[in-house]
């Protein structure tokens, strides 16, 4: 955005304003209001602020959240001596936020390094102390019931699995486990028994099935009524994959360009069988309320499936959430599933994905407020008009704490394919285990999509509130009912509003989110992850984006 250089920022209905905006807002009626400088004084209609020789760079309408934001970060580029912003974030006190859910409890790692442990019985005859990853646990005899509770921060994932366990010592132990029904009872399901013979041991003890996973609260380990040690060295949760004659979960991809199938389906298929990858997802141009190509599409999808690979439309804009798309958005899935009707059993589509993307529209287009509930709609729109077609839909892994969202979206979607854009190991299984955790819940198929394409470099510039009054980089104010955020070409003072000023700047390469440039090791961490993943029931395979 080119700079301003005028003395006076308005903020005006749209029609009022036919010249170039700074920015744009959502007006409470659902118009539009435009961000304009001029050098004049107010235009009628319009709520305005006095600039100075304040020069602004770029400017935003964030919503009243900023006012309690501590951190303000820019994403965005150095370019022709300014700074274009393509993303805001607004970092909130930990005490303003909501109480977080327990995460899930990590898989393979030791578990004791970050557990509780608390004594009971009422002999006291008991001692123990977690120390450097290890329970160290003594019992003297006695008759009534003691040992520990084991707790920790996590809830238990809906997987298959068990608890892996290292230990030695003397004398028997009973393992067991308890949700918060339980505990209030001072209950817990029986899991097994650790019994200690001086050397080394190790075990796996099967979850059990009447645990409520999500209301875990502790491991029980209890004495036996003699004088026993022990001495835990390990516990971990390990997944259980797949049943080996199963037929393990397809990798996937997407083509984002019509010409790859249209005209180069062998070389395409070629390529696919040589990656392993047995499900794609294809363009499908639409005219007309029909597909466009039915024959063409209706022979590659043949030759896919003669070649044990399942072919899958996508469609994806973020304006598809908009009301005013919504009934054309609907028409394509309708086209879509319309072919499938007429299209014989062996030249049918496996589904019909929607990569929307809502929250790639600024602020100005959709408040945020009702990004999520438009969303829905959308959703609901096109499960409508696809009729029997499954539905796909792509989401982003932070939508993972939207509870209310994801659990409504259950009655639209067949499966959801999220993307997991992390390079690193333990980050990706952490990402994914909540939407496999909802596919469980829900019966729906969950795949996890990882990227192997470009991703751009950016700059993160962080900006901290300063002293009242005093000179910002980035100024905040209310302008007729609207927060807004300007980031000015050099520190200024404007009476009323909040400065912020520049505490960091830092480069963000690509390789934390990408596996561009090292395929290689993406080659050797899938069997990994699908193991793992394949201890979910609904897991639906790794699709790999920017792969071709």
């Amino acid at each position: 955005m080119s700079p301003a250089h005028s003395a006076y920022l308005h903020l005006c209905p749209a029609a009022a304003v036919p010249a170039p905006a700074l920015a744009s807002a959502p007006a409470a009626d659902g118009s539009k209001l435009r961000f304009v400088v001029t050098e004049r004084p107010a235009p009628a209609g319009c709520s305005s602020l006095a600039l100075g020789d304040a020069r602004i760079e770029a400017l935003h309408a964030p919503g009243p959240q900023a006012h309690t934001a501590r951190a303000i970060l820019l994403h965005g580029d150095e370019q022709d001596g300014g700074f274009a912003v393509s993303e805001q974030i607004l970092v909130q006190p930990d005490s303003s936020a909501p109480p977080a859910a327990p995460g899930p409890m990590p898989l393979h790692r030791n578990l004791l390094d970050a557990m509780r442990v608390t004594p009971y019985g009422s002999e006291e005859r008991v001692r123990a102390r977690l120390e450097d990853g290890r329970l160290h646990l003594r019992c003297e005899a006695g008759i009534r019931p003691a040992g520990v509770l084991l707790s920790g921060p996590w809830r238990l994932p809906l997987l298959r699995g068990a608890l892996r366990l290292r230990f030695a010592g003397q004398g028997r132990f009973a393992w067991r486990a308890a949700d918060a029904a339980q505990a209030a009872r001072e209950t817990a399901l029986e899991l097994g028994f650790l019994d200690a013979a001086g050397t080394e041991t190790s075990l796996r003890l099967a979850l059990p099935s009447g645990l409520d996973r999500a209301g875990w609260r502790h491991f029980v380990l209890a004495c036996p009524d003699g004088p026993a040690t022990l001495e835990l060295r390990e516990l971990a949760l390990a997944p259980t994959p797949g049943a080996a004659d199963q037929r393990p979960a397809p990798r996937a991809t997407w083509i984002w360009e019509a010409r790859d199938w249209r005209g180069r389906g062998p070389a395409l298929l070629d390529w696919a069988v040589s990656e392993g990858i047995r499900e794609l997802f294809v363009t499908v141009p639409i005219a007309g309320g029909r597909v466009r190509e039915p024959a063409a599409l209706s022979a590659f999808v043949r030759s896919a499936r003669a070649r044990g690979i399942a072919v899958s439309a996508v469609e994806g804009d973020p304006h598809m959430v908009l009301p005013s798309e919504r009934a054309a958005s609907a028409a394509r899935a309708w086209a879509v599933a319309r072919y499938n009707r007429e299209a014989a059993p062996a030249a049918r589509l496996a589904s019909l994905q929607f990569d929307i993307e809502p929250y790639l529209l600024g602020p100005e287009v959709l408040a945020p407020a009702r990004l999520e509930r438009a969303y829905l709609a959308t959703a609901a729109a096109l499960r409508n008009a696809a009729g029997e077609l499954p539905l796909d839909f792509v989401l982003p892994f932070w939508w993972a704490g939207k509870r209310a969202l994801l659990d409504t979206l259950a009655r639209s979607a067949d499966s959801i394919t999220v993307m997991d854009y992390r390079t690193a190991p333990d980050q990706i299984v952490e990402f994914a285990m909540p939407f496999l955790d909802w596919g469980a819940a829900h019966g729906k198929r969950v795949r996890i999509a990882l990227e192997a394409g470009p991703v751009a470099a950016l700059t993160e510039r962080r900006y901290h509130p300063a002293e009242p009054g005093s000179a910002g980089d980035m100024l905040l104010f209310e302008l007729g009912g609207q927060t807004v955020l300007a980031l000015l070409r050099e520190p200024r003072a404007i009476p009323g509003a909040r400065p912020f000023r520049l505490a960091a700047t830092r480069r963000i390469d690509g390789s934390a989110t990408s596996f561009q440039g090292n395929t290689a090791a993406l080659r050797a961490l899938l069997p990994r992850l699908e193991a793992d993943f394949s201890a979910w029931p609904g897991f639906a395979g790794i699709a790999l984006h920017g792969m071709r």
